[in-house]
């Protein structure tokens, strides 16, 4: 009797031990979502997650890899490549499993690629232009025509002033998109023999910036007629100057980016013209090649997609792209 009972409490305990080690979905490593391993860590660092722009960009992403199952952490370089090549170096100690990259400097981010690649890590590179050596480090790249943006908002700054007028450029060439914004919007102004550039200054990316350097020219040109911007937070500064000189009807306003502080600025008669950049589809075109990334290891070809002229016949339409009452 006593072999019996010592017999079915082993087969009890052995019982006991199989069905703990089976364990519950909740436990572990395994998610009812995924229905597997718990999937890990994506990185993402933009150069300034305050404009508007890139924080619609950056959320899009983070949200479409969590539906995936991933755990997304954006990082805010505030334009400083330095900080931005130490985030990355952080997501790299963290393990993750793909790090999306929208650069400061479109060549000192190479060092943040080469550090990725060391790591055996996937890099997208998300909004801004690179160079061919640096497309070579990248898995996939995801960008918009910025250069026809800006000839295109040059075209129609020469269409306004009738061919004639003095014109100031603020450009960022640091950056290849603004570069490329600059120079399309430059090459425009070659074609019209009748408008003078007074200057272009480089290396203007803010909103403060852009005010005080639109204060000086006004204060040195008097006789300017417009003044260009590379980016929104440009056009935003360049527009406060304007109005607060009293100088809307005597100055064009034109930017690319077309976000809506521009539309509202266009909306009161500070801003003239903007290309719109298509920053929503531009983010949705990124998360699903951040997806294709992770589940293929690679992508398709960069879209290059196009930004829409704006004025102010236009901006009824841009009002409710961005949901502007």
């Amino acid at each position: 009797m006593k072999k019996v009972v010592s017999i079915l409490m082993c087969i009890m305990m052995m019982a006991g031990i199989c069905a703990c080690s089976t364990g519950g979905k909740g436990e572990g490593t395994e998610t009812e979502e995924t229905g597997g391993k718990e999937k890990g860590l994506i990185g993402i660092t933009t150069s300034m997650y305050t404009n508007e722009g890139l924080t619609i960009m950056c959320d899009t992403i983070k949200a479409k890899v969590e539906e995936e199952g991933y755990q997304a952490v954006i990082k805010d370089a505030n334009l400083d490549q330095a900080q931005q090549t130490k985030d990355v170096e952080d997501f790299i100690s963290q393990g993750a499993e793909l790090i999306i990259v929208e650069a400061c400097d479109s060549v000192g981010v190479k060092s943040a690629f080469e550090l990725c690649n060391k790591a055996g890590i996937p890099v997208l590179s998300v909004n801004q232009i690179l160079g061919e050596d640096l497309l070579k480090l990248v898995t996939g790249s995801v960008t918009s025509d910025n250069y026809t943006a800006g000839y295109e908002v040059g075209k129609e700054v020469a269409k306004q002033l009738n061919g004639e007028g003095k014109v100031c450029i603020l450009t960022y060439d640091v950056a290849f998109v603004c570069r490329e914004r600059g120079d399309g919007f430059k090459d425009a102004m070659k074609e019209n023999p009748g408008i003078e550039v007074l200057e272009v200054f480089d290396g203007v990316c803010t909103e403060d910036e852009a005010m005080k350097k639109t204060e000086d020219w006004m204060q040195q040109y008097p006789d300017v007629t417009a003044i260009f911007g590379n980016n929104s937070n440009c056009g935003v500064g360049i527009a406060a100057a304007v109005r607060s000189a009293g100088k809307t009807d005597d100055i064009l306003v034109a930017n690319v980016d077309g976000l809506s502080g521009d539309i509202r600025n266009m909306d009161d008669g500070a801003l003239d013209i903007t290309a719109v950049y298509p920053m929503k589809e531009l983010a949705a075109e990124a998360a699903d090649r951040a997806v294709e990334v992770l589940k293929a290891g690679e992508c398709g070809e960069d879209p290059r997609l196009k930004f829409s002229l704006c004025t102010v016949d236009d901006i009824e339409t841009y009002k409710e792209y961005w949901g502007i009452k």
